[in-house]
């Protein structure tokens, strides 16, 4: 068996960390013969690492044909196939749900020396995905389903959740649009539970979470013979029949389903994956995507036409940064949810905690605080108010990096003479030009750390101890 040098040079230095891997992988020479074959690829195959390697391809599966091989079409054609979907039966008779990725392998000369394919078993995905469908078609029949928790005291959300109850009694589609936390699943429940469905199904489905072969067939479910190993299954579209199907992250949807799905919302009926014979369901679609409509439709990521029929009930929920005055009352409601979960009772919030919360960005909106809250509870050694919010300096500076360079630039440090004093050493000098500093920052960025801390390019947390070192008060800036 002939290798190309520099391809056997590759494997011999990334062989041990091939090994490590937890996919299968494999890599052929320009023979077409295996020249690596891990433990991961022979157990999902049923046959062994030794016999497989210095053997051709096709003689480890004599069924398989060189035109539907990607390895031997990377090969020989130099074609590329990025999360490449096959289901085949394996030596020992198994179906095997396989997701990969193969690419050639080109010398310096750029000529091709080999092929390497590295995948993902999705048989589990396959399985976990049978279990949630068949604990999904048992949810949410009962009648008494209560209304969901939407805590807020601020007018903007009073607005949304007026807009909600409107287009809830409305047996329209729906699209929110919101970051991520805002709480997108909580007012798809809401607009259920306010319509004239709500003793049916509400069904969830996260077009995110499934790899994008399998969409088609879990929204539209399946004939048996429709691809090797399918059986006759019922969709989410049959299962939440005179429902509601709530589609979350709808920016994940392949273009080609979301025509599919435009055609299911204009005319109330679709295939199933095989099918031959056109279903009808009476479901009605709440959608989400945590990204800009417009974003998506510039990118060409979102067809216009399906964007349109879903615009009819359009729902923005606003960011927590957009809404600060609900912040307080949402601290308490997590403190209260969460107080039997520590083992420091905590009694409320004090003041200084509030203003950190109210202080910071939250990129990751309610579900953010949420965390953040548990976490700075669980870590409060005493108990009594909650006294100190730990924070993710590493989140907050991403969420606002774009901004850090202009909100330098607009800071004028004074001269380091206007703070020299005769009478003081260099240490009590370097403090008092640091001192006046910190209250610049603070002066520009009307008392708030966390935009002080971006003036001056500096952590949350560097601040805070600063401030607290030159007995800052917030409340009383001076100059």
């Amino acid at each position: 068996m002939t290798i190309d040098p520099e391809l056997l040079q590759a494997l011999e230095i990334f062989k041990h960390f091939f090994d490590l891997m937890h996919q299968p992988m494999a890599i052929i020479n320009k023979e077409g013969k295996y020249i690596y074959y891990n433990q991961e690829s022979a157990e999902l195959d049923g046959y062994s690492k030794e016999k497989a390697i210095g053997k051709p391809m096709l003689k480890v599966y004599p069924s398989l044909k060189q035109e539907d091989s990607t390895m031997l079409q990377a090969l020989q054609q130099g074609i590329e196939y990025q999360n490449n979907y096959q289901s085949y039966y394996n030596h020992v008779g198994k179906l095997v749900d396989y997701l990969h990725t193969t690419v050639p392998l080109y010398n310096h000369n750029k000529e091709i020396i080999g092929a390497v394919e590295i995948g993902r078993d999705l048989s589990t995905v396959r399985e976990l995905q049978d279990q949630v469908f068949n604990l999904n078609s048992k949810l949410y029949q009962n009648k008494e389903q209560p209304l969901p928790d939407i805590v807020f005291v601020s007018q903007k959300m009073q607005e949304v959740i007026d807009q909600t109850n409107i287009l809830g009694a409305n047996d329209v589609p729906v699209l929110i649009v919101g970051e991520t936390g805002t709480g997108k699943e909580l007012f798809a429940r809401l607009i259920h539970q306010t319509s004239l469905r709500r003793d049916k199904a509400f069904i969830s489905l996260n077009c995110g979470a499934l790899p994008t072969t399998l969409i088609e067939s879990t929204l539209f479910g399946t004939v048996k013979g429709a691809f090797t190993g399918a059986e006759n299954r019922q969709g989410y579209l049959e299962l939440a029949n005179g429902g509601t199907l709530f589609l979350d992250e709808l920016n994940a949807m392949p273009l080609e389903m979301q025509s599919k799905l435009l055609r299911f919302l204009q005319e109330k009926t679709y295939w199933q994956l095989g099918g031959n014979k056109e279903q009808h369901s009476d479901v009605r679609i709440v959608a989400a995507m945590n990204e800009s409509p417009v974003d998506l439709l510039n990118s060409g990521k979102l067809r216009s036409d399906l964007f349109y029929r879903l615009n009819v009930g359009l729902i923005k929920l606003p960011a927590l940064r957009e809404r600060t005055e609900d912040i307080p009352v949402l601290a308490r409601y997590f403190i209260d949810k969460h107080k039997n979960d520590v083992n420091v009772v905590i009694s409320g919030i004090s003041d200084h905690a509030l203003q950190q919360l109210i202080s910071a960005p939250w990129p990751g909106n309610v579900r953010m605080l949420e965390n953040t809250i548990v976490r700075s509870m669980v870590l409060q050694n005493e108990p009594g108010e909650l006294q100190q919010i730990m924070l993710d300096d590493d989140l907050y500076e991403m969420s606002n990096t774009s901004n850090h360079n202009g909100a330098n630039s607009n800071f004028a440090h004074k001269p380091v003479s206007n703070y020299v004093s005769n009478g003081s050493d260099l240490t009590e000098q370097v403090e008092d030009y640091e001192r006046q500093l910190i209250v610049d920052a603070l002066n520009q960025a009307n008392g708030k750390i966390i935009s002080a801390a971006k003036i001056l390019n500096v952590s949350r947390t560097t601040l805070q101890y600063k401030v607290k070192k030159y007995n800052i008060q917030l409340g009383v800036l001076d100059r």
